[in-house]
């Protein structure tokens, strides 16, 4: 699996303040989003990073991602007395029947080919009235910032699978990495036939870009 490759750069780049994006954009607007004492599932978890920070706010909680390295690595590097870690797809621990108050997921979404499926799974692990706070690349302006807004087959009203180098704005890697553009109307319908209402959606720039690269979106389980 891709990300089992590229785990442990993921956690060091966040670790070590490389990941500028990551550290002062997208995980504070997550966490201010937050209200105390609820039990929280956090979608495609990844090292556990942001689970570990978003504990504070939580009674419990939980950490899935495919990805097998990088659950172990979350369980050596970033446990918690409340924090649970599991090897697995939301698609298949929607499954299981438990259900959260609140749920976050940092740019997991646009990893998934199936983005009505996750949004569908995504539901199902939340109780009514749930909040799901998660983040992705802006759908208009990311094809500009990664090159490929000219490629022969990229249309945006289509999804489009983006294979390339791994790589943040300070720092390339020579790891290959697949994520998906889909299109800002397909995020908007998959939610509202998920079962969810849409309460916000924010434009993040980031240091040093003069459009918003990522969106925040808060939605609630109805």
């Amino acid at each position: 699996m891709e990300w089992d490759a590229i785990a442990a750069l993921r956690d060091d780049q966040i670790a070590s303040g490389k990941d500028h994006s990551a550290n002062f954009v997208l995980a504070p607007a997550i966490l201010h989003r937050l209200s105390a004492g609820k039990s929280l599932v956090d979608v495609g978890c990844g090292t556990g990073w942001l689970t570990a920070r978003a504990e504070a706010y939580a009674s419990r909680a939980v950490g899935i991602d495919p990805s097998h390295e990088s659950i172990a690595l979350a369980r050596l590097r970033h446990p918690g007395q409340s924090i649970k870690y599991v090897s697995e797809s939301v698609e298949s621990f929607s499954a299981k029947g438990r259900r959260f108050e609140c749920a976050i997921s940092n740019m997991a979404a646009s990893c998934a080919p199936d983005l009505p499926a996750f949004l569908a799974a995504s539901r199902r692990i939340l109780k009514r009235g749930a909040l799901f706070i998660f983040t992705i690349p802006h759908p208009c302006f990311w094809p500009l910032y990664w090159g490929y807004a000219s490629h022969p087959r990229f249309k945006y009203q289509k999804t489009f699978a983006v294979e390339g180098e791994f790589k943040i704005q300070k720092e390339a890697s020579t790891f290959l990495t697949t994520h998906f553009h889909h299109p800002l109307e397909l995020y908007v319908s998959g939610l509202i036939a998920a079962g969810f209402s849409i309460e916000s959606i924010d434009e993040l720039a980031g240091r040093e870009f003069d459009f918003p690269r990522f969106l925040l979106v808060t939605a609630r389980a109805t």
